[in-house]
């Protein structure tokens, strides 16, 4: 064997012995060698092949190239199964030019040790195929018995804006990557990104196991979770959970950040009608609640409409129960302000809180409820100005009473008037007046009716404008600690 002493190559006798019971068999002991005191090379590979070949039409010299090859191989090895009318073959082995044979179990003392390294350039590193239907295996399957969590059973790794793993399903229902664990079934820690998937129908079926476990988590330092529908009627993220179907927070210190952000796309007119359409939607009671020092406030930057009889606050009684108190409703919108002042002689002057005329824009056109506080006269007022009123007794009357007095303005910068009529909400979106909502409204074609017979508690599809309406913007109160992935503002030739 290329005159190596310890390269020894022992052949089965054919016929008379079985070739499993004797196979030929190579074999470089260096420790034997040593022992006998046979000089020999420690290091180096026990058998090198090394096959060359080029995929051009025309050799070096000009002469044409008899076998061009673009995937030349090594060595191949196949297992076939022989039986009348037919063979097949059970298994093959196609070593290339991009396959280093692994080390032995248990690695180098001091070092991880690697099974197998693929590469390849152009190529695939290492594939694994299974191509049986029913039943079948795993294309590419491992597993690691280390504790350590830096250790993987199967680990991927890319440069220069490759991928470290990819999984494909190109037929049926199959699955592309499925991730199960007790702990966590799949998670990606990325500086821009931790997860990105995109698909037809579902990008990211997450599911947990049981009670408190989560679905998917995403962490990341720009985007923890990046969903997008691929068209009219798709959902860019669904989650449904036994604790929480989508769960939003921060993991940060720099006091900043938003657990959840909503963003909708532009105004567009269906209907000869202007929507805005919804940035967020809850099919279901919501609670806002105080929790790890957060207060549970709801701010609200634009009109606040609500379908229900009632509009109330929950009030704590001293026998330990909650009480409801309810608000008090008009058919306009009113500022109001309530106080006391004392008369002397008949006559008080009262002067108005000089806040509250400023946020209320209080004229000289407002009302005055005066209520007296003891015996005389009937009260009435006078004198009106943006900065006060008089209060004085009827008969000239010089009564030294006390009493109380309620002022109530219309709020000038209400956009809707006496009772006035309102469109009920869809899921097209909100009904606005263009020149409020100050935003820029892209034209639509008539939106479809939702459609027929969906079942009861199922998302419905949102109608939505052409593709040239759906362009994002960025929040305007967006942290500035927290940059705006880019990716959403620049390519969306998918949304």
């Amino acid at each position: 064997m290329n005159n190596d002493p310890l390269l020894v190559g022992v052949n089965s006798v054919f016929p008379n012995q079985n070739s499993s019971t004797a196979p030929t068999v190579w074999e470089d002991d260096t420790d034997q060698a040593a022992q006998q005191g046979i000089p020999c090379a420690a290091n180096g590979p026990m058998l090198r092949m090394t096959r060359r070949s080029n995929n051009l039409q025309f050799l070096p010299n000009g002469a044409l190239n008899p076998c061009p090859e673009l995937a030349p191989s090594c060595l191949q090895l196949e297992s076939i199964r022989v039986n009348p009318g037919g063979s097949q073959r059970l298994s093959a082995s196609i070593i290339a030019a991009g396959i280093v044979g692994g080390q032995f179990a248990g690695g180098i003392p001091g070092a991880a040790g690697v099974g197998a390294v693929g590469v390849a350039s152009p190529g695939d590193g290492v594939r694994g195929v299974a191509g049986g239907r029913t039943p079948s295996g795993h294309g590419v399957a491992g597993v690691t018995f280390s504790s350590n969590v830096t250790h993987a059973g199967v680990r991927g790794e890319a440069n220069f804006g490759g991928i470290g793993v990819e999984g494909e399903s190109t037929s049926g229902s199959g699955i592309g990557v499925h991730g199960k664990g007790t702990s966590q079934a799949v998670r990606g820690d990325g500086g821009a990104f931790g997860v990105v998937a995109m698909g037809t129908s579902t990008a990211v079926d997450g599911r947990g196991a049981g009670a408190g476990s989560f679905g998917v988590v995403g962490t990341g330092t720009a985007t923890a979770v990046d969903g997008r529908g691929a068209g009219a009627g798709s959902f860019g993220v669904v989650g449904l959970g036994g604790v929480a179907g989508v769960w939003g927070g921060l993991r940060t210190t720099a006091g900043t950040g938003i657990g959840v952000v909503g963003v909708p796309g532009p105004n567009f007119v269906s209907g000869g009608l202007t929507f805005v359409p919804w940035a967020g939607r809850f099919d279901g009671p919501v609670r806002v609640r105080t929790i790890g020092g957060a207060p549970g406030d709801l701010n609200v930057d634009g009109n606040l409409f609500v379908s229900g009889p009632v509009k109330s606050s929950v009030v704590r009684h001293p026998d330990g129960s909650q009480r409801v108190m309810h608000t008090v409703e008009a058919p306009e919108s009113w500022f109001e302000d309530i106080g006391r002042a004392q008369l002397h002689e008949g006559v008080a002057r009262v002067d108005v809180d000089p806040d509250f005329a400023a946020v209320s824009g209080l004229g000289d056109d407002y009302h005055v409820f005066l209520t007296a506080e003891g015996p005389s006269d009937p009260l009435y007022v006078t004198n009106r100005t943006s900065t006060g009123f008089e209060v004085r007794e009827q008969g000239e009357g010089t009564s030294e009473i006390s009493f109380s007095y309620r002022i109530v303005t219309r709020r000038p910068d209400s956009p809707l008037g006496r009772l006035e009529s309102i469109e009920a909400a869809t899921d097209q979106g909100q009904k606005v007046d263009v020149e409020l909502a100050g935003r820029p409204v892209s034209p639509s074609p008539e939106a479809p009716e939702e459609p027929p017979g969906e079942p009861e508690g199922a998302p419905s599809v949102e109608a939505k404008a052409p593709e040239e309406a759906f362009v994002l913007e960025a929040p305007t109160d967006w942290p500035h600690s927290v940059p705006w992935p880019p990716e959403i503002l620049g390519d969306q030739s998918e949304l």
